[in-house]
């Protein structure tokens, strides 16, 4: 995804409504033009629940399935603590930034 500079619906139409009142001449303010710095907005963040097997150690990647919305698999990194082998699978919350996921909860037996 591209970053950029952006102007909310809300802001613009705030925006407008000022411009307006301040010229005295309602419908006007839709045609006036904004300049200057505004904050970038940042990537979407993606937050997923999904399940792993066997026992995953602080630093290293796993190959973990998306629990919901087709079984999809993605690597992701545990940066976090080393995790003992659940019974079965275990069950996992991964966000991503970018295209790397990382992994922000893990379930402990």
């Amino acid at each position: 995804m591209t970053k950029g500079n952006r102007l909310g619906d809300n802001l613009t139409n705030a925006l407008i409504r000022v411009v307006e009142k301040v010229e005295g001449t309602p419908g006007r303010g839709q045609y006036f033009n904004v300049t200057g710095q505004f904050e970038d907005i940042p990537d979407p963040v993606t937050f997923r629940i999904c399940t792993f097997t066997g026992s995953w150690a602080k630093n290293e990647d796993k190959a973990i399935t998306f629990k919901h919305g087709g079984g999809g698999t993605v690597v992701a990194t545990n940066l976090f603590a080393n995790l003992s082998a659940p019974a079965s699978s275990g069950n996992c919350a991964i966000h991503a930034e970018g295209t790397a996921w990382f992994l922000i909860a893990a379930e402990c037996e």
